[in-house]
């Protein structure tokens, strides 16, 4: 489904036009919103931040634009269910349709810069929009100064298994009950307490309220995942590319653009080991490992790696 330019992304900015851009990527088809506080940490270092929701966002009009083209006979729910085995793992050897793969989502990334006026820029993921960000890191290296990735995996299907954390999971299976009738502030009470636990927000720190007004964001707009939880276009969308990842390990070899990997070494999702052997094999890449969990940890630990990512970025970014 090459059809980048002719979708119609949502797009915001924050930030100073002026400064450095840098791309924000959300993964597993969250909304923009989900990257808020790391978006406005990000503006309020001196970069001009570009977000947007990519077209595996529920509700929006990309979602919908890709939607519509797919075959009536195709039932993403019951090929994505063909694809699981016994272990719970997918079977990304398979032959299956899928309405588009991460180089579409590549792609979008350029022509969301093109929408904005942006010959080149900064990319910025974590966790599933890092795979996505290794991916343009590969796909769109003329039009980048540099990225960052973090809390991200480097094989298809980590061995590594993550820390346990109970109250995460509890927290997240709570989450997963909030369905498109749940009423908007049920959902930020069963959302916010996950979020604030992926993110380390305690009480008290400027960063719930950020997160709360996304969640609140996201209803307004109709932005909302309509598949419990396992949404087949973004699912797809990972395992069609899948099928060419020892290509992409080949790219990320021979990658030349400069690239700052972050990672949690208490990450309940991904295990930091991961994150070392992305660094290990990708050229021009430098690793930043941390104490904390997924993201960037609590206040104090996020303020210095924000400080520390908003510097890699400025330092490598030409002239827009």
């Amino acid at each position: 489904m090459n059809n980048s330019g002719s979708l119609k992304f949502d797009i915001r900015t924050c930030g100073d036009p002026a400064n450095p851009c840098v791309v924000s990527i959300v993964g597993t088809g969250a909304s923009m919103n989900a990257m808020n506080t790391v978006v406005e940490g990000l503006a309020e270092r001196g970069l001009f931040v570009i977000n947007f929701n990519p077209r595996d966002v529920c509700g929006t009009e990309a979602f919908k634009q890709c939607e519509a083209l797919v075959p009536e006979d195709k039932n993403l729910m019951e090929i994505l269910g063909s694809l699981f085995t016994e272990d719970g793992t997918l079977n990304v050897d398979a032959d299956f349709y899928a309405p588009y793969n991460y180089f579409d989502m590549a792609d979008d990334i350029a022509a969301v810069m093109d929408a904005s006026g942006v010959a080149r820029a900064s990319i910025i993921g974590f966790s599933t929009g890092g795979v996505m960000a290794q991916v343009a890191l590969c796909r769109l290296k003329e039009r980048l100064n540099c990225a960052v990735i973090g809390c991200t995996a480097y094989d298809v299907m980590p061995e590594s298994n993550p820390l346990k954390t109970t109250a995460v999971q509890e927290l997240m299976a709570v989450a997963g009950t909030v369905t498109p009738q749940t009423p908007k502030e049920e959902r930020v009470e069963k959302l916010l307490p996950s979020q604030k636990a992926l993110f380390e927000v305690l009480d008290g720190d400027p960063r719930e309220a950020i997160i709360r007004k996304g969640i609140e964001d996201d209803f307004d707009n109709g932005w909302m995942d309509t598949f419990g939880g396992m949404n087949p276009f973004s699912t797809l969308a990972w395992a069609s590319w899948a099928k060419t990842h020892e290509e992409h390990r080949a790219q990320l070899r021979a990658n030349t653009v400069p690239c700052l990997i972050v990672h949690g070494k208490n990450d309940p999702i991904q295990h930091y080991s991961q994150g070392e052997k992305l660094a290990a094999n990708t050229g021009k890449a430098m690793l930043e490992l941390h104490e904390h969990g997924h993201i960037l940890g609590p206040a104090l630990s996020n303020d210095v790696l924000m400080n520390t990512i908003s510097e890699f970025i400025r330092g490598r970014s030409a002239k827009q």
